[in-house]
């Protein structure tokens, strides 16, 4: 195994390991019996905890890139108001759905006031709230939104779509008994539409 190779069984062990446990429940001990190698092995590869939670982070935004890049440019050069909202949210509920051990891992690291949540926060600013802020910016400025910061706009859609995942998936409540697609247009109609009841 190359020296690249090890970097990269290490950051993915730790964070199936961190997502896990925890930081705080898992140690360097653990963590290198389970990639193979002795401690000292370890610190060739991350001098320290924040190089390794840097390139956790780092190792975070290559999967999601991979895994949702095509899917946001796609989300972003949406025209239809409606229809932006819809791929949106579905995407952010693949990104919490799909693989729990991604908010697990965050949920962890803000818990324990961990530096990965910062980086992390950075990383995911640039990569994907900026962009969606953004869109929002030109929906508000053009009509299809009413006029309202567009940070607080697209968070209060994030944060609709991101609690109904996050409860459903961490902690295992909330579910509707509906498809994701339901759910989303639902919130969808929420969001764009209103609940409260017209005089």
């Amino acid at each position: 195994m190359t020296g690249e190779d090890r970097r990269r069984l290490i950051v993915r062990t730790a964070f199936d390991l961190f997502a896990r446990n925890g930081f705080r429940g898992t140690t360097t001990r653990e963590l290198a019996q389970a990639v193979g190698v002795s401690e000292p092995v370890l610190y060739q590869h991350f001098s320290n905890k924040k190089e390794l939670y840097t390139a956790i982070v780092q190792h975070l935004i290559e999967e999601g890139i991979g895994r949702y890049g095509a899917q946001l440019e796609a989300v972003l050069a949406e025209s239809d108001t409606r229809r932006f909202f819809e791929q949106l949210g579905l995407l952010i509920l693949a990104w919490y759905m799909d693989d729990s051990r991604l908010i697990r891992l965050l949920t962890f690291s803000a818990l324990e006031g961990h530096e990965l949540a910062e980086i992390w926060h950075q990383q995911a600013f640039t990569t994907f709230f900026a962009p969606v802020i953004g869109r929002v910016a030109q929906m508000s400025a053009t009509g299809q939104l009413i006029e309202m910061e567009p940070d607080v706009l697209a968070r209060s859609f994030i944060g609709m779509v991101g609690h109904y995942g996050m409860m459903t998936e961490v902690f295992h409540y909330g579910a509707f008994g509906l498809s994701r697609q339901e759910v989303v247009a639902r919130f969808v109609t929420v969001f764009l539409d209103g609940a409260g009841r017209r005089s």
